[in-house]
C-alpha cells in the first residue's frame, strides 16, 4: 500500500507505557529514529491529554467529574479519593495523583473512577485497589442474548461476508440496496444515511481506500459502543469488513479511546479471528489506540491523528468520502451503525424494518443513565418511548417525577417530562425539539438544580474544546464565566438573553460540531426549564 501512517503517535503511546511519562531524551531519539523533526514530535506530545511530560506517582486514580457522575455524588467521591490518597501516602510512602477527568464512559458505574485500566464505583473500591497487587485485567461481560445478532453459534459467523466477497460487484450492489432500503442512519450521532455514505466511497475514483471504525465515543452519557465491543465483537469487526468490500477498502482501521483499554484486549482477540477473513480478502486490520480528548470523535479530527497530527478538525468540505485518510477516500462510521450494517446484510430490509415499533424500523442500542435504578445498555425496537425505556431500567429512585431528559447524550437539547412518551427515533425526537444524538438518554429527578446540570454540561465542552477555532475558544469559556457568576447568585439580568446569543454565535461561526451544540443544553434549559435562581439589575 502507498499510504501507510507515520509511527509518531504509536511511538509516544509505547514510551507512556513504558516510562508512564515522555522523557525529553527519548523525544529526541523518537524524532532522529523517525526522521522527522523535533518539532513535530513536541506538537502531538503536548496535544493530546494522555501524555504527561512529568515522572508519575506511584499510582494514579482519574475521577469523572462529568454530568452523570456528578448527579451520583461526584463531588464526595472527590473529596474521599483526595483524603485516602492523602492518607496512603502517609502510611506508606507512595505518592498518590487525583485528577478529575472527562467522561470515562463508564456512567453506568458512576461515580467513575479508573485505577490503571480498572474502573471501580466510588471511592471506597478505587482506595481499596490501591492495596492490591496489580494484575492483568480481563473485562467481565455478562451473557446476554442478543435480537441484533445473526449467529447462533461461534462457527457461524463472518459468513456474510464471505458470501458478499463470492458475489462480486452485484452483490456489493445488492447490498447497497438492502442498506437504503433499510434506511439505517449513522448511529454515532449526525444521523447520515449509511447507504450514501458507502455509495460516495464506493464510488469514488481512487487507487487507495480506507475504513475507519470511529470507537472514541467520549461524551458525558454514551457508552452504548462499548457494550457493542465488549459483547458482539465479531459484528463489529464483520461490518468493517463489509465496508471494506463493498468500497474497495484494503486497509481497515478501528480508532479506539485508550480508556476502553479492557475493551481493547477483547477486540484484539476477535481480530485475531477476524484477520483470517480479512486475509483471504487482501484486507489488513488494525486497531489504533486513541492518545485522548473528546474532540477525536469529530471524524477530520480523528483523520489528523491517524495521519499523526494534532486532531485539530479539517475545514469541509471535502468530505472524508472523498479525501479523507492521507487524502483518499475513506469510510467513517461508529461501531453501532458498522454492527447493524452486519445484522441488514445477514438478513435483509425487511426483517430490519419489522423490528421497530410504531411506524419506526431497525433496533437501537441505547445507553442510559442519570437518576434511574439500573443504568446500563439496553438493546430497543426503534420507537420504544423514553418512558418505556425509563421502566425498562427500573424506574427513578424512590418512585420520584422526571424532571428532565437529555435523549441522545450531553450534545442534545433537554426536554421536559412532557416529552417522555416521544419514541426514540430520529425523526420524532427532531420533532420533539431534540435528537437522537449517540443514543444516550440521561435521566434527571424531579429536584436536581438545573442550572447547575447546564453548566456542568458547558464545562464539559469547554474543557474539551481543542481551541483551533476563536468562536469555540473564547466562546465556551465566556459561557462558563456567566454560568458560574450566576450559580454565585451574581449573574447581571441580561445573563440569559447574552447565552443565547453566544449559542447562536457558536452554532454559525464554529469549525466542527462541538462548538455548534455546546450551548444547546444550556439554552433548552433556559426556554423550556427555566430557572429559578435570580439574576441581578446591573
Amino acid at each position: 500500500m502507498r499510504y501507510r501512517p507515520p509511527s509518531i503517535i504509536q511511538r509516544l503511546n509505547a514510551l507512556q507505557a513504558e516510562h508512564g511519562w515522555l522523557r525529553q531524551d527519548d523525544l529526541v531519539l523518537a524524532a532522529r529514529d523517525l526522521g522527522v523533526p523535533l518539532h513535530r514530535i513536541e506538537g502531538v506530545a503536548s496535544f493530546y491529554p494522555h501524555y504527561r511530560r512529568t515522572p508519575p506517582a506511584a499510582h494514579r486514580l482519574d475521577v469523572c467529574r462529568d454530568l452523570a457522575c456528578a448527579m451520583r455524588g461526584g463531588a464526595h467521591c472527590l473529596a474521599e479519593l483526595q483524603a485516602g490518597a492523602a492518607a496512603h501516602e502517609a502510611a506508606t510512602g507512595e505518592r498518590v495523583e487525583v485528577c478529575e477527568v472527562s467522561c470515562l464512559g463508564r456512567c453506568d458505574r458512576a461515580p467513575a473512577v479508573l485505577v490503571e485500566h480498572d474502573p471501580h464505583t466510588g471511592a471506597a473500591a478505587a482506595l481499596a485497589a490501591l492495596h492490591t497487587e496489580h494484575a492483568p485485567e480481563h473485562l467481565e461481560v455478562a451473557a446476554r442474548t442478543y435480537r441484533v445478532d445473526p449467529y447462533a453459534r461461534p462457527g457461524e459467523r463472518y459468513a456474510t461476508v464471505r458470501a458478499l466477497a463470492a458475489g462480486g460487484a452485484a452483490a456489493a450492489e445488492a447490498l447497497l440496496g438492502e442498506l437504503k432500503e433499510a434506511g439505517l442512519r449513522g448511529m454515532g450521532g449526525a444521523g447520515f444515511p449509511t447507504a450514501l455514505k458507502w455509495r460516495t466511497v464506493r464510488d469514488a475514483v481512487s487507487d487507495e481506500k480506507f475504513v475507519v471504525c470511529n470507537a472514541d465515543e467520549s461524551e458525558p452519557g454514551t457508552f452504548k459502543d462499548r457494550e457493542l465491543l465488549a459483547s458482539l465483537p465479531h459484528l463489529v469487526w464483520e461490518g468493517i469488513l463489509l465496508g471494506a468490500v463493498v468500497v474497495g477498502a484494503r486497509r481497515a482501521i478501528v480508532y479506539l479511546r485508550h480508556e476502553y483499554e479492557l475493551e481493547r484486549r477483547v477486540l484484539a482477540r476477535e481480530q485475531e479471528v477476524a484477520a483470517r477473513v480479512a486475509d483471504a480478502l487482501g484486507i489488513a486490520l488494525e486497531i489504533f489506540v486513541s492518545p485522548g480528548g473528546y474532540i477525536m470523535g469529530e471524524e477530520t479530527a480523528l483523520l489528523e491523528a491517524l495521519e499523526d497530527r494534532r486532531g485539530e478538525p479539517r475545514n469541509k468540505p471535502p468530505y472524508p468520502g472523498i479525501a479523507g485518510l492521507f487524502g483518499q477516500p475513506t469510510l467513517i462510521n461508529n461501531v453501532e451503525t458498522l454492527t447493524m450494517a452486519t445484522a441488514i446484510a445477514a438478513r435483509g430490509a425487511a426483517w430490519w424494518k419489522a423490528q421497530g415499533l410504531r411506524g419506526c424500523a431497525g433496533l437501537k442500542f441505547v445507553s442510559i443513565s442519570g437518576d434511574v435504578v439500573s443504568p446500563g445498555v439496553y438493546e430497543l425496537a426503534t420507537g420504544t418511548t423514553i418512558a418505556e425505556l425509563i421502566a425498562l431500567a427500573g424506574g427513578v429512585p424512590g418512585g420520584a417525577s422526571v424532571q428532565a431528559v437529555m435523549p441522545g447524550g450531553a450534545s442534545t437539547a433537554f426536554l421536559g417530562a412532557d416529552a417522555l412518551g416521544t419514541p426514540l427515533d430520529f425523526d420524532h425526537l427532531r420533532r420533539a425539539g431534540s435528537s437522537l444524538g449517540s443514543g444516550a438518554v440521561i435521566v434527571v429527578a424531579e429536584g436536581r438544580d438545573m442550572l447547575e446540570l447546564g453548566a456542568n454540561v458547558t464545562r464539559f465542552f469547554r474543557n474539551e474544546s481543542c481551541g483551533k477555532c476563536v468562536p469555540c475558544r473564547v466562546g465556551t469559556e465566556k459561557a462558563v464565566a456567566l454560568l458560574d457568576r450566576w450559580l454565585a447568585g451574581e449573574a447581571a439580568e441580561g445573563t440569559p438573553e447574552l447565552l443565547r446569543q453566544l449559542d447562536r454565535t457558536l452554532a454559525q461561526t464554529s469549525i466542527c460540531g462541538l462548538g455548534q451544540v455546546a450551548l444547546l443544553p444550556v439554552v433548552s434549559i433556559l426556554d423550556r426549564l427555566p430557572p429559578t435562581r435570580p439574576t441581578r439589575r446591573p
